[in-house]
């Protein structure tokens, strides 16, 4: 008899996604002839049920069915699967998840144990761009205990019930139990299924045990999941609203407090009511469904799991914009949320007690008025002797609570503080463009500057990038993320005066560069400069190290193909800033790259990493959340307030404010925009 069974709903899923899901169940420590493995292969190409029979053709534990019922939810293969479930105990694995090593044997011994019919684990995450949303389970539960046991009498639901509590895939559940209580998915829970399922089984249960400190499930978050993909049809918007409907009537049939649930089920459903191209009657009939559960809802209490901003933004945004189907966009909240209201409160919580916080009173900031009235605009000048104080002599606490890590130097030798939790985004950013490539990156760390009196280095921000690149994402999360054509120490160890050099002799020996990523395509265009002026002595070094490949480049040389496509057949899209100042180097640049793609990446200041291209041969860029504010300084003569961006007039030039987590407050950048489009989640514009 199996000790566990578990079963894996599968939907197209990559196939090297799901080899490693199979790695992870082959794995574990339990056994993998121990575990019956049920696969459900769902609404599927018709390629997918050959590869997986011929898969585990020779494993006998392993049953794969198929189920084509057209219906666009892992519940339907989940109750198909649990038809065949022999063993005492059931998981749910996802097809692109995995469990970790001893994941089966812990939460099986741990169910055992305390005679459990539920057992809660956690999940760590990985994003498949670093722009996702990363939902997961924050928990309020005492995370310095191993197990922590609840019987009927002793439920906390404040804790059971709160934040992302509901994934059922890490769970382990009773069979017996989930036999008597007939606790299969519900046919009409079509969203979000895994709230309905994982409630009803909580509440039901005798005992359940949760782990805090046990981490079993490695989840991988799609961007392409009915979660995140936030544009629906109204069909598909329809069964969003009614499952939401049924979960939060039938959970509180069985004695579920769904408060916190429901701000989260109808923050998720008001994101795609504003997404979706909707007609009015639509907007209505979705607000008509809506309503009796928003008037049930409380405001929630700050915590851990909720900011003030949070617990104010979830409350109000369903009740403006589902309450106002005709003119859903003119919500107040809808408005300040875009506007970045959140990131700003947040920006001046934190630094209320430094010098300038407490010079321009952030405590008494309650509104974006109160700011633009208490704060004026800076430049600068109003920072240099501050910086100076922190440079030369070692101070603290001036601008930011959190600690200054380096000054970034810019093209005019200004140099800006910079904290962690500032870079953070441009690491993001700068992982989601290398990721699955193989790339030639141009960009070299160099050798350190001279240490601040603060204990600060002075560094470009695109030298800072590449070394927390390689740090936090290459080296510590693994070199599969991404490949480069030269070596890794190179990028820290090369003389700068022999940068370009190094760069393109290791570009010429690599035949499978897939990507080109710079600062600008300026930097592109040298690159292929250098490599038509110093092809002699290049070519020199290629062919010592590798003469097949030399052939290969002289055969580049000479194909009438634009020399980038012809010395990387490979070679996908090239991903360099090429508006703006940049633009005539960017048509310099198609000389050499011809047809390849060109995006232009990311927009990144030493203030803010304020947007990203919306597309290929785009120059319109989408803003990303980068935990700074921002404002519009009109260029017109005679403006000296500043406007937001759902105040900005389309086709006007702005200079760029900036307030951000470094310490910088009100700053009017040189960085000129002009805003094209202000939507719920973005704002797109384009670059002087």
């Amino acid at each position: 008899m199996y000790k566990v069974s578990v079963v894996t709903p599968f939907h197209n899923v990559d196939m090297g996604m799901f080899e490693k899901c199979a790695e992870s169940m082959r794995a574990q420590t339990i056994g993998f002839e121990n575990i019956e493995w049920i696969i459900v292969v769902h609404n599927c190409e018709p390629k997918y049920m050959p590869l997986l029979t011929e898969m585990f053709k020779d494993d006998g534990n392993v049953i794969v069915k198929e189920l084509n019922d057209g219906i666009r939810s892992p519940a339907m293969p989940r109750n198909h699967g649990m038809q065949f479930v022999t063993a005492p105990y059931l998981g749910f694995l996802d097809g692109d998840d995995s469990y970790t090593a001893d994941c089966l044997e812990v939460v099986r011994r741990e169910m055992m144990e305390t005679q459990s019919q539920v057992v809660t684990f956690r999940r760590e995450y990985e994003l498949e761009k670093e722009s996702l949303h990363p939902h997961t389970e924050k928990v309020l539960w005492n995370q310095t205990e191993w197990r922590i046991v609840m019987d009927r009498r002793d439920f906390q639901q404040d804790k059971m019930f709160s934040g992302l509590w509901p994934f059922s895939t890490s769970r382990l559940f009773d069979m017996e139990f989930i036999r008597k209580n007939n606790l299969v998915f519900s046919s009409d829970v079509l969203w979000v299924e895994d709230v309905w399922h994982t409630g009803m089984c909580l509440m039901k249960a005798d005992r359940v045990c949760y782990l805090p400190q046990f981490i079993g499930y490695h989840y991988f978050i799609n961007g392409g999941s009915i979660i995140q993909d936030k544009k629906k049809s109204m069909e598909d918007l329809t069964a969003c609203f009614e499952s939401a409907n049924r979960i939060i009537e039938d959970l509180e049939a069985v004695g579920v407090d769904v408060n916190d649930t429901a701000h989260t089920l109808f923050g998720l459903l008001t994101q795609y009511y504003l997404a979706s191209n909707l007609t009015v009657e639509q907007r209505r009939t979705l607000s008509d469904m809506a309503q009796p559960y928003l008037k049930a809802l409380r405001k929630m209490m700050p915590s851990k799991l909720h900011s003030p901003e949070e617990c104010y933004i979830s409350f109000h945004l369903p009740q403006e914009v589902l309450g106002n189907p005709e003119n859903p966009m003119d919500s107040p909240t809808l408005k300040a949320a875009i506007n970045g209201w959140s990131d700003m409160m947040k920006i001046l919580r934190k630094n209320a007690m430094t010098d300038y916080g407490q010079h321009y009173h952030f405590d008494q900031v309650e509104t974006l008025s109160d700011y633009q009235r208490l704060v004026p605009l800076t430049d600068y000048e109003n920072y240099k002797r501050l910086i100076d104080l922190q440079t030369n002599i070692g101070e603290s606490g001036i601008l930011t609570t959190a600690r200054v890590r380096q000054y970034l130097v810019n093209d005019k030798g200004r140099r800006f503080p910079c904290t962690d939790e500032h870079l953070q985004p441009y690491m993001e950013s700068f992982a989601t463009t290398l990721k699955g490539h193989h790339n030639l990156l141009m960009s070299i760390v160099g050798p350190r500057k001279k240490q601040t009196n603060d204990g600060c280095t002075v560094e470009t921000l695109e030298s800072q990038m590449v070394k927390k690149y390689m740090w936090y994402y290459h080296y510590a999360r693994g070199k599969n993320r991404a490949e480069f054509s030269m070596p890794d120490e190179l990028f820290f160890k090369t003389d700068p005066s022999k940068e370009m050099h190094t760069i393109c002799r290791y570009a010429l020996l690599d035949r499978n560069i897939d990507q080109i990523v710079a600062r600008d395509t300026r930097r592109v265009v040298e690159l292929f400069e250098y490599i038509t002026t110093h092809r002699s002595e290049l070519m020199e070094d290629v062919r010592e190290a590798d003469s097949q490949r030399a052939d290969e480049v002289v055969a580049a040389f000479q194909s009438e193909e634009p020399l980038a496509k012809a010395l990387w057949p490979k070679l996908q899209r090239i991903v360099a800033f090429g508006a703006g100042e940049c633009y005539i180097a960017t048509t310099r640049m198609k000389q050499f790259t011809g047809s390849t793609p060109h995006n232009n990446g990311y927009y990144y200041t030493e203030e803010t990493i304020y947007g990203r291209a919306v597309a290929d041969e785009s120059d319109v860029f989408e803003t990303v959340s980068s935990g700074s504010f921002h404002e519009y300084l009109s260029m017109k003569g005679g403006h000296a307030t500043t406007v937001l961006c759902t105040d900005a007039h389309p086709g006007q030039l702005y200079h760029l404010v900036v307030t951000n987590n470094a310490g910088l407050y009100r700053y009017v950048t040189d960085h000129v925009v002009c805003i094209n489009e202000t939507q719920m989640d973005r704002v797109l514009f384009t670059i002087y």
